[in-house]
């Protein structure tokens, strides 16, 4: 524990003072942008007929091809917001002073009075947000204090350092407008309490007790209810908070059982959500991973069907493959080490699948919610609700997809890959989820009523059991929500670009981005926002880059592209602050912080093969089929070597086996 914290202040104190110089003329690019809108709106529709450009206090950077670079950037971005030079017309003007610490606009519309607009550029004080929200987390062992910390901080920041209007500003923007009121966020927490709900009733009816009887006859060691968990994670490939809730909630029980530790179960489930969603060729992920590179690659003139470069970069989605490839080595070969063997060793001598200090994520009450008695077993009371949640989310994506696309598909269609494609593309996956989830419940309370299993009453008290200690674990997940919009508006992620934006070399491009991608996701905690940031700015450059390199300019940029990708989603898949994370924790009903500082040695494992196995030798053209074998063995060597096989009694697992 105490290296994580050491890590974290080492990370940032090198970010502040040994990384290099950022790019200010980027840094100035991310300014004009933010003042663009002050600009149109001065200028009334009126376009300045010339521009012309400062760059006063750079220097180096005065004349010559990087001023014409810069010229050609900055004007560009006039242009995207219909604010262009033209030929004829009134005599209007505008000037950008790009200083070194703000950008400044003036202006004219004809009537001889000069507007002004400035912003200042980034600074480090743009990393302070999210590694005071991950620091102090890990140094109290409590999240919603650093997270509340660490919005408040980032807000402050905005409003001029005043603490006041700070916390004006986290309570009305961020908490308000941009969570409690943000229907794609209310859709997640609506699909969350109608699983946990579902889960409550069927666990009261004996549906999961059925289900865990049926399960018993294939799971009779706590390695195979680890493979039945990890089998599970892959199946669910479709939507990583489905996967994340659907898996946990109903795998808890039966690795309870087997003396499987919470932070383990967490571990599997988080592993197998946003590594798994992402590489899928049908997902809610795909279209939206698509879109912010596929007007890249067609500037750069590549033809190729966007879908299919995606595919291209699967066998380069290194991190992802090589996390889901340890998780299968690690349950085979019985192998832990760090944090997390600690867990299992309590675990499996003393019984406790949680620490007796840890807070779990939800409350006592719902993981320990017992059959009526007198009732009988049942598995289909709850195989059936769950199926139907997976059934209803997949009709949900086509319906709302099919609704959204200009050219509805036929039902025919159904089964066309080209035409799932398309669908899901377009499709509210937040809507589908939230769909499955109640679909489920009503379901599930209707074979139990049907039945005469449960009351209505008896419904409606296990459900409110089961959800009623939901309230933190939500508020968490509000105040995650909360410091990515800070990072957005502060500009984290634009300044952790800014300052590896120069590395060039074709060797260690992709390598770069791709630790670029894993400090923006990790800082953020948003995975999509990383992929909206990084790639948009990465293509091109790999384009250019690629004819120095090996595998040739498309190679690149399709190695490139995965790079970022996979980056992206190190932070989703391991970041304190990351949505997924957190309700990893909560479907796993493991305490958060133990949850995280388990997880990060076994993900920072991952990522460093993925680097020095994956991503270095292939920059220099090695063909994936030699790179992914080799990782493999290099994973099973750090098992063997660092890691040990927990406590074992042959009794536990007997006697989980005849428990049923």
């Amino acid at each position: 524990m105490n290296q994580l914290r050491i890590g974290i202040v080492a990370i940032f104190l090198a970010l502040v003072f040994l990384a290099p110089a950022p790019d200010r003329l980027y840094l100035a690019e991310r300014s004009l942008e933010s003042l663009l809108p002050r600009v149109a709106e001065g200028m009334n529709g009126a376009a300045p007929g010339t521009i012309e450009l400062s760059l006063s206090g750079l220097e180096e950077e005065r004349s010559g091809p990087i001023a014409e670079e810069a010229r050609a950037r900055l004007v560009g971005l006039l242009v995207e917001r219909g604010i262009a030079p033209v030929p004829e017309g009134p005599p209007l003007r505008s000037r950008i002073l790009v200083g070194e610490k703000e950008t400044r606009v003036f202006w004219s519309v004809g009537d001889g009075a000069e507007r002004e607009a400035a912003a200042r550029h980034l600074s480090w004080i743009a990393l302070l947000p999210p590694f005071t929200a991950i620091l102090i987390a890990l140094i109290l062992q409590r999240t919603i204090p650093a997270l509340f910390l660490g919005v408040w901080l980032g807000a402050t920041l905005l409003r001029g350092f005043n603490p006041l209007l700070g916390l004006w500003a986290f309570l009305r923007v961020y908490l308000v407008e941009e969570a409690l009121l943000d229907s794609f966020r209310i859709e997640i927490i609506g699909f969350v309490i109608g699983l946990v709900a579902l889960v409550g009733i069927i666990s009261k009816g004996g549906g999961v007790q059925g289900m865990i009887g049926v399960m018993m006859r294939w799971v009779r060691s706590r390695r195979s209810a680890q493979m039945v968990t990890f089998g599970m994670g892959l199946v669910i490939f479709f939507d990583d908070y489905a996967n994340t809730i659907l898996v946990g909630s109903t795998m808890r029980p039966l690795t309870d059982r087997f003396r499987v530790s919470r932070e383990k179960l967490a571990y599997l489930v988080d592993s197998t959500a946003a590594p798994v969603a992402g590489l899928s060729l049908l997902s809610t992920w795909i279209a939206y991973e698509v879109s912010q590179f596929a007007p890249q690659i067609a500037e750069v003139g590549i033809t190729e069907n966007p879908y299919m470069v995606f595919a291209r970069t699967i066998p380069y989605r290194f991190y992802s493959i090589f996390t889901l490839l340890f998780i299968l080595s690690g349950i085979l070969l019985r192998r832990e080490y760090g944090p997390m063997l600690d867990a299992e060793n309590r675990s499996r001598t003393t019984g406790a699948v949680i620490d007796e200090r840890a807070r779990p994520m939800v409350s006592d009450a719902m993981t320990r919610i017992a059959a009526k008695e007198g009732i009988p077993l049942r598995w289909w009371n709850a195989a059936l609700p769950l199926v139907s949640v997976v059934l209803v989310t997949l009709i949900g994506l086509w319906v709302t997809g099919n609704r959204a696309l200009e050219e509805p598909k036929a039902l025919s269609q159904v089964f066309s890959l080209v035409a799932l494609r398309d669908v899901i593309a377009a499709a509210s996956s937040t809507q589908a989820i939230a769909a499955g989830a109640w679909t489920g419940f009503f379901l599930a309370a209707a074979l139990l009523l049907g039945q005469r299993i449960l009351s209505a009453g008896e419904i409606l008290r296990a459900s409110y059991h089961s959800t009623k200690g939901l309230f933190f674990a939500i508020l968490i997940l509000l105040l995650a929500w909360c410091i990515g919009g800070v990072c957005r508006d502060i500009g984290t992620a634009h300044y952790l670009v800014a300052l590896f934006h120069r590395s060039l070399s074709p060797h260690f491009y992709p390598i770069i981005l791709f630790i670029l991608s894993c400090l923006v996701s990790f800082s953020t905690g948003s995975s999509w926002s990383t992929m909206a940031i990084i790639l948009p700015n990465s293509v091109t450059l790999a384009w250019i880059l690629g004819d120095a390199s090996p595998l040739g300019a498309f190679g690149l940029t399709v190695l490139s592209i995965g790079a970022v990708l996979e980056g992206s989603i190190f932070g989703d898949h391991c970041s304190p602050i990351s949505d997924t994370t957190i309700l990893s924790s909560v479907s796993s009903a493991s305490d958060h912080i133990d949850h995280v500082r388990t997880q990060i040695p076994y993900a920072i494992t991952s990522m460093l093969v993925a680097i020095v196995v994956g991503y270095f030798p292939s920059t220099q053209g090695v063909s994936p089929a030699i790179t992914i074998p080799a990782g493999l063995a290099v994973l099973i060597g750090i098992l063997l070597i660092r890691g040990k096989r927990p406590a074992s009694d042959r009794s536990i697992d007997a006697g989980a086996g005849q428990s049923t």
